[in-house]
């Protein structure tokens, strides 16, 4: 009797039974998600000193109790811009508050000590006014900048301040053990509000505190060589001893060499303002975390520039991109473009070839290797001959996901994800996998004739 597998598209000759082994995970294989960038926010004026927060582009603005500015307005720092330039192309942006004020600012007026939430100058922008309320007690309103963020009415006492998220309120106590009662007052501002500047130690905090957390590409407008180094050191253990499909974008890094690094030299002009290349490592992070394993940001234009700072000349170009450089040009249509989407490495040995180089072709391979860590994580399948059957079709339905994508092309659906049977036994297995990494038609070569 003949048996075996089969294929609903192609059915059997003989008669017989024909069994197929199918995973119950098979119609859902887990793919990689992209989109987040980590940012480091430096020489911070407010917030929680060393606290991740996730902001996403639906709600850029939750954050804003923490951060103390809104992600649209101009903060002296510059970070308000990182975060909008990353969230032109990412979905979701980790900040990362590197750095804590020195004081707290306070104020006591109107029977109540307020002070604000979190140290630093921006703290100093912050007031509040007490008015009688027509019915009863107190109407309380808390303001940021001269904007009214909190309104409280009808209180009697700072017990009913509690929850405002900017200023903790305490009584004022004249006389000790009693507190005073609450009276109008017209506008009371807080003073005394210090901040300090970043340090090395800050900023490789942060390098510690990202290892810890889920993110694609990382924003690091530092321009410290030794933090650059540090910078580098971290991504290149989270990719070959963690195993996380993680890139960071530098800015004028001296050879980094590495497909983990992607080093941007120059920047643009945007509404006026000239970002420099640090800056705008916040616009590059966000559209390689954006951007798709079957998408490569070769010419692709950045929202609200206008022309580039710094621009190169076609010699210039050629040396760049053959260091390892990431630069903008200006396009034919006059927008400001990126000019070739690559990483830093430039030494192609170790079983990397030149294609390493190229951010479309590393999208697809890291996202490839995050499909297999979560589609094949330990302790899932039997290491025998039904678990390797089910392994190799869920290794193969992932190859048809990519495949079907343009991710890869030339898939050899027998051969290409197989389970080296002869050297798998006891708790470990073996997989023979290939693949052909897509990548764009980006140097177009015709030629024509003349007849």
């Amino acid at each position: 009797m003949a048996g075996g597998t089969f294929d609903k598209a192609v059915g059997k000759v003989r008669p017989g039974t024909y069994v197929n082994f199918v995973s119950s995970e098979r119609e859902s294989i887990k793919g990689a998600e992209r989109g987040t960038v980590i940012i480091p926010l430096l020489n911070t004026d407010y917030g929680p000193a060393g606290e991740a927060i996730t902001l996403t582009a639906a709600a850029p603005d939750e954050a804003m109790v923490k951060l103390g500015w809104s992600v649209y307005d101009d903060d002296a720092s510059g970070n308000m811009l990182l975060i909008r330039e990353a969230f032109k192309c990412a979905s979701k942006v980790i900040v990362y508050i590197c750095t804590a004020g020195t004081a707290a600012a306070t104020v006591t007026a109107g029977g109540l000590v307020a002070t604000a939430k979190y140290k630093g100058t921006r703290g100093n922008k912050l007031s509040f006014s007490v008015v009688a309320n027509p019915v009863s007690g107190f109407d309380v309103s808390v303001y940021l900048d001269g904007a009214k963020m909190e309104n409280y009415e009808g209180i009697t006492s700072y017990a009913d301040l509690a929850d405002s998220e900017w200023i903790t309120f305490v009584a004022k106590q004249t006389t000790p053990g009693t507190d005073d009662p609450i009276s109008a007052v017209a506008g009371a501002t807080l003073t005394g509000g210090t901040s300090t500047t970043t340090t090395n130690t800050n900023v490789t905090d942060f390098l510690t505190a990202a290892g810890a957390l889920k993110w694609n590409t990382m924003a690091f407008p530092s321009t410290d060589a030794t933090l650059l180094t540090a910078c580098k050191t971290k991504i290149k253990y989270m990719r070959e001893n963690e195993g996380k499909t993680v890139q960071a974008v530098v800015s004028n890094m001296t050879s980094p060499d590495y497909e983990g690094i992607i080093n941007v030299i120059n920047g643009y002009v945007l509404d006026g303002v000239t970002l420099t290349a640090a800056q705008a490592t916040a616009w590059v992070a966000g559209a390689t975390a954006g951007a798709t394993y079957v998408q490569s940001n070769t010419y692709r234009a950045v929202e609200g520039a206008t022309t580039v700072n710094g621009v190169k000349t076609h010699e210039q170009s050629v040396a760049a991109i053959q260091a390892g450089q990431f630069f903008f040009s200006t396009s034919e249509a006059g927008a400001v473009v990126v000019e070739y989407d690559i990483n830093s490495l430039v030494t192609f040995a170790d079983g990397k070839g030149e294609s390493y180089r190229k951010n479309r072709v590393m999208r697809v391979l890291d996202s490839f290797k995050s499909s297999l860590m979560l589609n094949f994580p330990p302790n899932k399948y039997d290491n025998n001959s039904t678990g390797w059957v089910i392994m190799e079709g869920i290794g193969r339905s992932i190859l048809k996901v990519y495949a079907e994508a343009g991710a890869i092309y030339d898939v050899d659906y027998d051969n290409d994800f197989k389970v080296d049977t002869e050297n798998s036994f006891g708790d470990q297995t073996y997989f023979i996998v290939g693949i052909k990494p897509s990548d764009s038609a980006e140097k177009l070569f015709f030629t024509v004739t003349t007849r």
